[in-house]
């Protein structure tokens, strides 16, 4: 009897359990997810975070590109990665690496991104990254790197940030960063660096756009520290203790945007340092001691939308402080315990101010014209001794308007506004009733009001008593000279000479021409009656043709057409050398035309009019009178 083959239904069910054995069975090209990790093999994305590993896993898929073994326990790199020559991303941080080696990433020349922050590295030699021809970023900061070869970057020509933050730098060493052409961020803060690395930095001036040099040893920013680097954008120089910035020192940074000089020592704004950076939009200065800020303090910072001033000591803040500052949109002035007035309007020239913050100052009151209430859209003033009066009434009507709308506009720290004034000390603005928000003036306070409206007014009518006296206050008609003159008679006012007059002026003068010659003339004073004057000898305004005793009987009026003449002021100090006078100005004196003809008044109540001879059109006959 034949045997029996295999039934036509057997074999295929063999073929189909065979089939389902190998599926299951892990290939090659798959590798072995170990126990503490996650792999997802269609993104090629393993993770094994916190996984307490010792080792770097050797079983994974090969064809793996990111790998995150962050938070481990892995000590050394030596050869680990040479099985995954297809990494795009590697993540080392926090393990406890404490060298790099020589070559260990030479199959790496994929990796684009590699993480060895918080480790222990304490140097990187000058083949530690050879092979990553393609890295972009690096990260190895928070280690105790205190060494680095110049040529330590040497293969990573592509690299565009570096961060080198939290090691114990003292400097870089020259043309460290000579290989790094793209480099865009460079992150240097936290070590222990002396001075701006000026060297290194010219390197990568082209492309360099974030700076940050914080809480090193900078104590000065000297001329040409910062050299030209055109596209830079971010500059932090916070926690240095610098004490001076040179007046160019941001010179050549035409296009930087944020500055932070927070946590320095500086005794005042560097206005004219930060005046040069036309387009900067965020200014932080906290933890300066300030104490004040003068006039026009941030000079051009036209664009200037973000500053920050707190705890800075600031006591006085000038009214034009920030008059530049016309696109201010967010201020804080947090913790500045000395600060007890503020300007008004000080902050009003922002129009597009949102955001104010004087928390924890020490501000008595507030008035809503030191920054525009309407258009803001948080105001944070809490923790202030403010008094609880009628000065701020407005800010009780502003926290009880937001307090009925449905939806805040304004955002307010309504439970830290506390008065601490006697009658309401500890109680918060907002429970106040509105009648209680009145201010009382003193007896003092009246008194001094008074006493100064009267001492005003006393002083205003003495004012117009003094003005209207000088107005009624004669000018003097001749004021005497300082050698000897006499006024001579001319002639009448047709220029005609009277002999008579002459002759007797000339025995007048020969009689008495010791004391004639030194004596000054005077004019007629209201209180010399006419008779004493005519008897005066040496009263040269008379002429002995209108002295004669009848001239009393004489209409006034008449008189006083005689006396009508040109005159000239002579000097006789030569007359006792027999040498002629010399006629230094001519005057033309007439009466007034503007008065009537009085009836009867006497001589000596009028007054006569000079007219100024400029030149004199011929040589006179001169008649002593």
């Amino acid at each position: 009897m034949a045997s029996r083959g295999p039934s036509s239904t057997a074999l295929p069910v063999a073929i189909a359990m065979a089939s389902l054995i190998l599926a299951s069975l892990p290939t090659l090209s798959q590798g072995i997810c170990p126990a503490r990790c996650r792999c997802n093999d269609t993104a090629l994305i393993a993770s094994c975070v916190s996984g307490s590993l010792d080792v770097v896993p050797i079983q994974l898929n090969p064809e793996i590109r990111h790998l995150d073994l962050s938070g481990n326990r892995v000590v050394s790199v030596h050869h680990t990665f040479d099985f995954y020559g297809n990494l795009r991303t590697l993540n080392l941080a926090s393990n406890l690496i404490h060298t790099l080696g020589s070559h260990n990433f030479k199959f790496q020349s994929t990796l684009t991104s590699l993480n060895l922050s918080n480790n222990v590295v304490k140097n990187i030699t000058k083949n530690a990254l050879r092979g990553l021809k393609l890295l972009r970023e690096l990260d190895l900061s928070g280690n105790n790197i205190t060494e680095m070869e110049e040529l330590s970057f040497h293969d990573t020509n592509e690299l565009e940030y570096l961060n080198l933050s939290g090691n114990s730098m003292t400097s870089l060493p020259d043309d460290l960063l000579k290989s790094l052409p793209l480099l865009r961020t460079l992150l240097l803060s936290r070590n222990v660096l002396l001075e701006v690395p000026t060297g290194n930095l010219a390197l990568v001036k082209p492309t360099l756009e974030i700076l940050d040099l914080s809480s090193n040893l900078i104590e000065e920013l000297v001329s040409g520290s910062l050299p030209s680097m055109n596209v830079l954008t971010f500059l932090n120089l916070a926690d240095n203790g610098i004490l001076r910035i040179a007046n160019d020192a941001f010179d050549q940074l035409p296009n930087l945007k944020i500055l932070d000089l927070s946590g320095n020592k500086l005794p005042s704004v560097p206005t004219v340092a930060i005046s040069r950076l036309n387009v900067l939009t965020t200014l932080t200065l906290n933890g300066n001691p300030l104490e004040s800020l003068h006039s026009v303090a941030f000079q051009n910072l036209f664009e200037l939308k973000n500053l920050e001033l707190n705890n800075c000591s600031i006591a006085d803040v000038h009214p034009r402080a920030f008059a530049d500052n016309v696109n201010l949109e967010r201020i804080s002035m947090d913790g500045n315990r000395d600060l007890r007035v503020l300007p008004a309007r000080v902050l009003y020239g922002a129009r597009y101010l949102r955001w104010v913050s004087l928390r924890h100052c020490s501000l008595a009151t507030l008035q809503p014209t030191q920054f525009p209430v309407d258009g803001l859209s948080s105001l944070r003033v809490g923790h202030n001794p403010l008094v609880c009066n009628c000065s701020v009434h407005w800010l009780w009507n502003v926290l009880r308007a937001e307090e009925r709308r449905n939806e805040t506009r304004l955002d307010l720290d309504v439970q830290d506004i506390v008065c601490v004034d006697e009658e309401f000390i500890g109680k918060s603005l907002i429970s106040l009733p509105e009648g209680s928000l009145r201010c009382r003036l003193s007896p003092l306070y009246l008194s001094l009001s008074a006493a100064g409206c009267l001492a005003a007014t006393a002083t205003i009518l003495a004012l117009i008593v003094h003005v209207t006296r000088s107005k009624r206050r004669k000018r003097p008609a001749y004021t005497a000279p300082n050698r000897p003159e006499l006024l001579v008679y001319v002639g009448r006012g047709n220029n005609e000479l009277d002999k008579n007059a002459e002759s007797y002026s000339r025995r007048l003068i020969a009689a008495r021409n010791e004391e004639l010659l030194y004596e000054t003339p005077r004019r007629k004073t209201s209180q010399e009656s006419l008779e004493t004057a005519t008897r005066d000898a040496a009263n040269v305004y008379e002429t002995p043709r209108y002295s004669r005793p009848n001239r009393r009987d004489r209409d006034p009026y008449e008189r006083r057409q005689i006396e009508e003449g040109v005159y000239a002021v002579a000097d006789v100090t030569g007359l006792a050398r027999d040498e002629p006078p010399e006629v230094l100005s001519l005057y033309r004196m007439r009466a007034p035309s503007s008065l009537p003809r009085p009836s009867a008044p006497s001589v000596r109540d009028y007054d006569y009019e000079y007219d100024y001879e400029p030149t004199i059109p011929q040589k006179p006959h001169v008649v002593f009178v």
